[in-house]
């Protein structure tokens, strides 16, 4: 019974190391920089470019989207184009978006390959990236299978990026703006990044929207912040005004500036909304993250959350071996 006793309060105290170890907010690794161009030493497709050497070719049903694939992710690449084309059409009736250009989507059959793919314009935990100006979607598969979040997400969120650059005609957009909605439209913030969220900001100063207009902070915690802060400033500004999209992204295609759409669609200035939404936020979270960053409410809460993402983790690594076997198996029956 002693050595039993003995075992569980090691196992506990594992536990609560793991989840003090900083690392990305769950689910962080679908959220990738924006705009990844051959200037960072990208290797991407562009328009009539060839098939990367060993990957084939899928075309979705609409012809909208064009994936490049290693042959043993032949499952993988059907269930992205089906993902695409379920998930295009209420994406682009949110932006007010009429048609969609075509999108080359390539899946990196490991890290090394998907590293050469954004050429290191993304952090080592980024799962995947859209590169908005040449219209292409890369995906790790590795990192898919690893991280905590569902592949349905991971689509969502990128195909947000390339949709909405579509939408507003290449303008300039605050990469707060981009991820806060790639986030909502993926429908990716849960408990999980409700709870890193509002941990993090009981140790740390939240940011101004202001500093979140070009490229976000590498380090997990600040990320975790940015992408939160985000996620918030769009919920409030499109959360309760149905249509509101469509109105700013025609506002900013129309006139090529940001600044000038948001006050066209909301009466304010973008300045002064963020200002505001920073008193908000910082009342909602700062106390209770203080609160639950001391023991014991701390040390309780963490068991939770790591039990939650051990499971997800399972998950997802049974899901890319069922990837495999069923391609596997396909292959013995044609071949």
């Amino acid at each position: 019974m002693a050595k039993r006793i003995g075992i569980g309060v090691v196992l506990l105290i594992a536990a609560i190391a793991f989840a003090a170890t900083p690392r990305p907010a769950a689910g962080e690794g679908s959220r990738a920089a924006m705009n990844v161009s051959r200037a960072a030493g990208g290797t991407v497709l562009a328009a009539g470019e060839s098939v990367p050497i060993g990957y084939q070719v899928l075309k979705a049903g609409s012809g909208s989207f064009i994936i490049f694939y290693p042959p043993r992710f032949a499952k993988l690449a059907r269930e992205a184009g089906s993902l695409l084309e379920e998930s295009s059409g209420e994406i682009a009736r949110e932006l007010g978006l009429e048609s969609i250009e075509p999108v080359k989507v390539i899946i990196a059959s490991d890290m090394k390959a998907f590293e050469l793919l954004h050429g290191g314009a993304i952090p080592e935990w980024g799962i995947a990236f859209a590169d908005v100006e040449n219209r292409v979607l890369g995906i790790n598969v590795d990192l898919v299978a690893r991280e905590p979040r569902n592949f349905p997400v991971v689509v969502r969120h990128e195909l947000s990026h390339l949709l909405l650059a579509q939408r507003v005609g290449g303008a300039p957009l605050p990469t707060w703006f981009m991820e806060g909605l790639a986030m909502m439209q993926s429908g990716e913030w849960d408990l999980s990044d409700e709870w890193t969220f509002m941990t993090t900001a009981g140790r740390r100063d939240l940011p101004y929207l202001e500093e979140l207009k070009g490229p976000f902070p590498r380090s997990a915690g600040r990320a975790a912040l940015s992408y939160g802060m985000s996620y918030f400033a769009v919920r409030k500004l499109l959360g309760d005004r149905p249509g509101s999209l469509a109105t700013l992204t025609a506002f900013i295609r129309d006139s090529g500036d940001f600044e000038s759409g948001f006050e066209s669609a909301f009466g304010q200035t973008a300045y002064d909304f963020a200002g505001k939404l920073y008193v908000e936020v910082d009342r909602r979270y700062k106390t209770a993250g203080t609160i639950l960053n001391a023991a014991p409410y701390w040390a309780g809460a963490s068991l939770l959350f790591v039990a939650v993402y051990l499971v997800k983790r399972a998950r997802s690594r049974r899901k890319l071996e069922r990837w495999e076997e069923e391609d596997a198996g396909e292959r013995r029956i044609w071949y």
